[in-house]
């Protein structure tokens, strides 16, 4: 059996990802023509970058299921990542900001997307307040990070790191860019080419709640991985540790609670590329079809890892995903007050994530010459 895994050639474990994508790139080109398939398939590509630490994660977790968990992961996950996450959370996200009922929304959604669009625009600068500042929290958790110890950019990640035990600058810098926002936000924006008049709190509250989900998904994660011992190794010893000891558990070992945790785990690391694809698209069925297909990259790539025993050697790719997310932070937040190209916000989302990979594989290959 371990010998017919491991003559299983590489691109056979994506069928299923060609497939979906296939089908997508086709609904999306009769849906909005090249500029449809052209948001999709960036969405697929950042939504398989950002998610590819994921990847290994749901690996190693993955290889201490028992395999009837591990067959539901990649089926009942694969329902919830694709249609809960990336088609109700971004329902759920209009639902808040409007004044349409949860059916409503869905059913505007699925049945008149140009209509439903329109009302996602103007409550853009909502969206674009909210999923700014939480992708800017990602980013800023990723680059004060004191125990990190692989620097892409080094000139500003070496110091962020070494400045990241002071405090939490994270909190200082994201309360800062409120505080400055708020203060400056005029009382009129450009939205679809109308002046519409918005109060300050438009803006602020979002900005407010984009930070407390975002300590509110690290403290849940915090209290799953809790182990209550201390940790003086870097970061990739400590994440291994926690996951280790979720795994190990007890209760782990019945399948049920590591299928709840790693959906955690997948959910947390979804919330980037759901919001981040606002800034790529403001259509529901191109978010769901880009982010969709990356969604099924991500399984794929999970479920050869497992089977082949390995994890990824591109050591910069991370880097350059958590790189195009703070771009991407930028973007949205610029776009509360003024609109920016999508041929800019797709460069924006891809052009970090292939230097990264560009690097990483010269760094292997000089890497495999040194040895």
């Amino acid at each position: 059996m371990t010998e017919v895994i491991k003559q299983k050639s590489t691109l056979s474990y994506f069928n299923t990802f060609f497939l979906f994508f296939g089908v997508s790139v086709i609904i999306e080109l009769f849906y909005m023509g090249i500029l449809g398939v052209i948001q999709g398939t960036t969405l697929t590509i950042l939504e398989l970058s950002l998610s590819f630490d994921n990847a290994v994660i749901n690996a190693l977790i993955l290889a201490n299921m028992p395999p009837i968990w591990r067959k539901r992961f990649l089926t009942w996950g694969m329902l919830i990542a694709v249609f809960g996450v990336r088609l109700v959370f971004p329902i759920l996200i209009v639902f808040a900001t409007t004044d349409l009922s949860l059916l409503e929304s869905f059913t505007l959604a699925i049945n008149n997307p140009a209509e439903y669009e329109k009302i996602i625009t103007a409550s853009h600068h909502i969206v674009m307040a909210f999923g700014g500042i939480f992708l800017l929290m990602i980013f800023l958790s990723f680059l004060f990070n004191e125990n990190k110890d692989v620097h892409w950019i080094a000139i500003v990640e070496k110091y962020a790191s070494r400045w990241s035990s002071v405090g939490d600058l994270k909190i200082l810098i994201a309360i800062l860019t409120i505080s400055i926002i708020g203060f400056y936000t005029p009382s009129e924006i450009l939205v679809a080419d109308e002046i519409k008049k918005i109060d300050k709190g438009e803006i602020i509250l979002p900005m407010v709640y984009g930070i407390l989900l975002f300590l509110s998904i690290e403290f849940l994660r915090g209290i799953l991985e809790d182990d209550g011992s201390k940790h003086e190794s870097n970061s990739m010893e400590i994440e291994r540790e926690k996951i280790e000891n979720v795994v190990n558990s007890k209760l782990a070992k019945g399948g049920f609670a590591s299928f709840v945790y790693l959906e955690l785990i997948d959910m947390s690391f979804s919330f980037d590329g759901v919001l981040g694809a606002f800034a790529v698209s403001q259509n529901i069925i191109i978010i769901m079809l880009g982010l969709g297909a990356g969604a099924f990259a991500v399984r794929n790539l999970t479920i050869l890892m497992v089977d082949r025993g390995t994890v990824s050697e591109y050591k910069y790719l991370e880097h350059g995903a958590m790189w195009s997310v703070g771009l991407l932070a930028i973007s949205m937040i610029i776009q509360i007050f003024m609109h920016l190209p999508h041929g800019l916000i797709i460069a924006l989302a891809i052009i970090p994530i292939a230097i990264a990979f560009i690097h990483s594989v010269r760094e292997n290959k000089l890497d495999k010459y040194k040895i």
